[in-house]
């Protein structure tokens, strides 16, 4: 690693602890954020109801590969920034101060967004599962209130805790999912078929939505880099890990889509009929009707898994964000134990508190008005980040603080991920309704939100000046 070292506080000041995470256990960090069994049973279930049906099967590979030309230009930016605020950094490596905290307050925005949803989904499913299971009724609140608690403790204990939890849950997501593709394989063989691979299948419906909803299937990337400053071999764990997140999600959706469509005659009307319970009624047909509470738990605990995954980002962008003195330096505390962000993490589950206290105040059901406020902010928001590193990249390598001698990831990767990325952020703004569910006025407006965060973020910057820095180099 570089020998020179750029802080962006005074030398005393308190750091992550260090070497707490590896390779793997930031590889199923970001599998946590994609929620592999979540991510079936909605955005996933939704393309093929509603978009190109089979053709998913196809658009995912494509996804993937401009997503892993996209991970070339992201691990060349590792190589040379780590912070707690990834994105924070390496957009401001290449753009500037003013740039990269405008996105800072972007990416913490949808990140705080994403834990509260989480949380919420959490209880809503928690309190399904308990009341199918045990007879028990008790208002979805009650149950997203324990896991807030819970989430606050893992965010209080960190990454050497978490990890242990993300990674049991992702496992069993994959057998789950696994499990059902080989009954599916067995009992009806003549189902899986190449077609779905074909363009003619890719171009059948509605891509446009099929594309947004791949992404989002993908979102979390971010991950493997903001544990960064925690990481055992930061840039080599970065790197592997990065690359083993993409290999391992394509994979599972990819074989778990496929298996949904080889599962029926005709995947699109019935998936059309009800999407949420594609995944349940392909398990009920295929494996039998013990497997119905069974996906329920795994479900369950899958948006557990995200919650706290999604609180471990928004804490360390409070923490990076008060090291910075772009919010009060108080964030950048350290547990003196544990050696987590202890103030940023408690002001992460404050937020949640407070986005979720108008939805229990007015008995809104979190799920048909909470999500959609999250899946819009969220996707438009990371897509545009990721839009913005490959912009830094390329103005880096220009203004010769990045070496030029790999043309591949410092001049063509960020150019073609910049582009693809560009046409998914386009077809996404222009498609926000299908995203979202919703048509209505609060949900179109959210992104407002983001780009409010993102003018605060670059004002703050500028009063402050240049007395911070935005990268901490090891």
């Amino acid at each position: 690693m570089s020998s020179k070292t750029s802080r962006s506080t005074p030398a005393d000041a308190a750091h992550l602890k260090p070497n707490t995470i590896g390779a793997f256990g930031l590889t199923f960090m970001v599998v946590a954020v994609a929620a592999p069994l979540t991510a079936m049973a909605s955005n996933l279930s939704l393309s093929l109801g509603f978009g190109v049906g089979a053709g998913t099967v196809g658009l995912l590979v494509v996804v993937a590969l401009a997503l892993t030309v996209f991970a070339s230009a992201f691990v060349a930016l590792a190589r040379y920034v780590t912070n707690a605020g990834a994105y924070y950094a390496f957009i401001g490596f290449g753009l500037g101060r003013t740039v990269g905290s405008g996105a800072a307050f972007v990416a913490t925005t949808a990140y705080n967004m994403a834990a509260a949803g989480m949380a919420a989904a959490t209880g809503y499913f928690l309190g399904l599962t308990v009341e199918s299971m045990l007879g028990f009724d008790a208002p979805w609140y009650v149950y997203a209130a324990v896991a807030l608690v819970l989430t606050a403790w893992f965010g209080r204990r960190g990454v050497e805790i978490a990890k242990h939890l993300i990674t049991v849950v992702s496992i069993m997501q994959f057998v789950m999912l696994l499990v059902l593709a080989v009954a599916v394989a067995v009992q009806r063989p003549e189902g899986w078929t190449v077609d779905v691979f074909s363009p003619s299948a890719m171009l059948d419906g509605n891509v446009a939505l099929t594309l947004a909803f791949c992404v989002l299937s993908f979102v979390g990337f971010e991950a493997t880099a903001i544990y960064g400053e925690e990481a055992r071999a930061a840039r080599t764990s970065i790197k592997t890990a990065t690359y083993a997140s993409i290999v391992l999600l394509v994979g599972v959706f990819v074989i778990a889509t496929w298996s949904l469509v080889a599962a029926f005659d005709d995947v699109k009307a019935v998936a059309s009929e009800d999407p949420g319970a594609l995944v349940f009624a392909t398990a009920d047909i295929y494996l039998g009707a013990w497997s119905g509470n069974l996906l329920s738990i795994l479900v369950t605990i899958s948006f557990f898994a995200a919650s706290v995954a999604f609180h471990n980002m928004a804490a360390r962008y409070h923490f990076s964000l008060g090291r910075a003195e772009l919010l009060p330096p108080v964030l950048a505390t350290v547990h003196p134990r544990w050696g987590t962000p202890a103030a940023a993490s408690a002001l992460q589950s404050a937020i949640s508190v407070l986005v979720l206290a108008p939805f229990v105040i007015s008995g809104a059901d979190p799920i048909i008005n909470l999500f959609p406020m999250v899946s819009g902010v969220t996707s438009v928001s990371l897509i545009s980040l990721m839009v913005g590193c490959c912009a830094s990249i390329l103005v880096a390598v220009h203004r010769n603080k990045l070496p030029r001698t790999n043309t591949w990831a410092a001049i063509v990767a960020p150019i073609v991920a910049g582009v693809c990325l560009l046409v998914l952020l386009g077809v996404i703004v222009a498609n926000y309704s299908d995203v979202t569910g919703s048509t209505k006025l609060l949900v179109i407006l959210m992104p407002v939100l983001p780009i409010g965060a993102a003018v605060y973020g670059a004002l703050r910057q500028r009063r402050i000046g240049n007395r911070n820095e935005l990268s901490v180099i090891d």
